[in-house]
């Protein structure tokens, strides 16, 4: 229909994702469109979002942005691993460490030794992921000559100041390609008869108007909730964590504590986060308000960092997301869309992943916008973040904790997911590779995750045996009549392979000693 031609787009909200969404429409699709951005100066930015993931480089490679261009004016680190401490138990710390995806065969062979020998709970990515050694040792390097199976460009993401980020993508990106900036507070809307947005109005009485609008207000989703009645889904019988406390505290020895993973320490009622950046640190209490009042989990937050005088910025978080993330000419993204708790820093990942998909949508129909796009684009952005919100929650359902009500609600008490998502489900039965080589194909793929869950989700085969779960034990191992010798040979193999990459990579430079030779000096 004609009026779904899109010649002008108002960017409603700014903050990181309003100026992301600026930013990467006005790159991608320059002097083909009008882009506009209206935000209020009384409406508080969240500004807490500072880890990120690798998709994060897509986003980066839209707008031709090199490290050495953004990375100083937001204090941004590299990242190479999420790191979870006292998760799977108390004093147990596994990684998620970031690289090429693990194969089959390899999950096969370390499941085999896993079955026999009793191995530390990085085996799994210390024997898939020269990447883990980096974050072990705290090294970093841009492996020119290839001596790691690690990609410097690909294999690393970043930490940065989120709303130090959208700024510099005001100055930096919109400014130069023209984007039209408004300050003002918008109140009321303007519909044709088909109850399409015609205008967005201001305090100040002036009408913005344009043929696509896209919502970046935040939790209160003005538009795409409010205006367009896209009901809100929530997420609560999958995340109990509903409130969050944040701070920023500065370094005591810069050198050291400058770290190239997001840990996140698990307390009585939720976890920490644990971020940073050049100039200082990023923490923050996640917590279900069901186990713990806002007075004790910022007492409990203070005496787990030993210190008592800090700001403290106190959210709540409405996890969930809007049925339609696109209903007519609306489109809600970020937290006007959706949110998943900030574990696994999914927060900027859904974000820019929905900027790509609009642009991708619009290049592909030349602007001409029809409700069979629409409804993929719902369908697609429900599926990928409910695959997230699957993901974060088996996080605590996978942990051996019981220690407090609220652990043992995670992990005995809490129905996961649905069982209808039966490729989530399966995985939590077993884990094990597929084939090592046609003998024990057929009780490998009985007793299997990887024949049911692709190889390429390394994340969710770190996360299992993390939290120290093992594909079979010696009853199954022994049933593949395996050749004599070959569990010890793989064993052996594994254990020299370790000692001399933990030998080359201790000779790497710090992340400190990296960052400031690299991008800080």
């Amino acid at each position: 229909m004609e009026r779904m031609r899109i010649k002008s787009i108002m960017v409603v909200g700014g903050g990181s994702s309003g100026w992301m969404t600026a930013a990467a429409l006005s790159s991608y699709f320059k002097d083909q469109v009008k882009v506009s951005l209206v935000e209020s100066k009384n409406v508080p930015i969240v500004g807490v979002g500072e880890s990120t993931l690798l998709q994060f480089n897509n986003f980066l490679k839209l707008l031709k942005l090199k490290d050495e261009d953004w990375m100083p004016h937001c204090n941004a680190t590299y990242k190479a691993s999420i790191r979870f401490t006292d998760f799977y138990e108390k004093g147990k710390t596994y990684e998620y460490p970031f690289g090429d995806a693990v194969d089959d065969k390899s999950i096969t062979e370390w499941a085999f030794i896993a079955s026999k020998y009793d191995l530390d709970h990085n085996s799994f990515a210390e024997y898939h992921s020269d990447n883990y050694y980096l974050v072990k040792h705290n090294k970093l390097s841009l492996n020119s000559e290839e001596e790691f199976n690690y990609n410097f460009d690909r294999d690393l993401s970043y930490h940065l100041d989120a709303t130090a980020f959208g700024q510099f993508l005001r100055k930096k990106v919109c400014e130069p390609n023209d984007v039209r900036h408004f300050t003002d507070d918008i109140v009321s809307v303007t519909k044709d008869e088909y109850g399409y947005l015609t205008s967005v109005v201001g305090d100040s009485g002036t009408k913005y108007e344009a043929d696509l609008f896209i919502d970046c207000t935040g939790f209160k989703s003005l538009l795409l909730e409010k205006e367009m009645n896209s009901e809100f889904l929530s997420y609560k019988d999958w995340l109990s964590n509903d409130r969050a406390i944040a701070t920023k505290i500065p370094y005591t020895n810069k050198e050291t504590q400058i770290n190239n993973v997001t840990n996140c320490t698990a307390l009585s009622s939720g976890w920490s986060w644990n971020i940073p950046l050049w100039n200082r640190v990023g923490t923050g209490y996640v917590y279900s308000s069901d186990f713990i009042d806002d007075d004790s989990a910022e007492e409990e937050f203070k005496s787990y960092l030993g210190v008592d005088d800090i700001d403290i910025k106190k959210i709540n978080i409405r996890h969930g997301i809007r049925k339609d993330g696109w209903v007519k000419n609306v489109v809600g993204v970020g937290l006007s869309y959706g949110f998943i708790e900030p574990l696994e820093s999914t927060g900027l990942l859904t974000t820019h992943q929905m900027i790509e998909n609009i642009i991708e949508i619009l290049d592909r129909t030349n602007f001409k916008v029809t409700g069979l796009d629409i409804d993929g684009y719902n369908y697609s952005s429900q599926t990928t973040v409910n695959g997230l919100r699957n993901f974060v929650s088996m996080h605590y359902k996978m942990s051996s904790r019981n220690d407090s009500p609220y652990w043992r609600y995670q992990t005995l008490e809490k129905n996961w997911i649905d069982i209808d998502e039966s490729k989530f489900c399966r995985t939590t039965t077993m884990m094990g590779g597929t084939s090592y080589t046609n003998e024990y194909d057929a009780l490998l793929q009985k007793h299997s995750w990887s024949h049911q869950w692709p190889s390429d989700a390394a994340g969710l085969l770190y996360v299992l045996s993390g939290n120290g779960h093992r594909p079979f034990g010696n009853f199954l191992r022994n049933k593949l009549n395996l050749p004599e010798g070959l569990v010890e040979k793989i064993y052996s193999n594994y254990v020299q392979r370790t000692k001399e990459m933990d030998e080359e990579i201790s000779k790497l430079p710090s992340t400190y000693e990296f960052l400031k030779e690299h991008v800080y000096s």
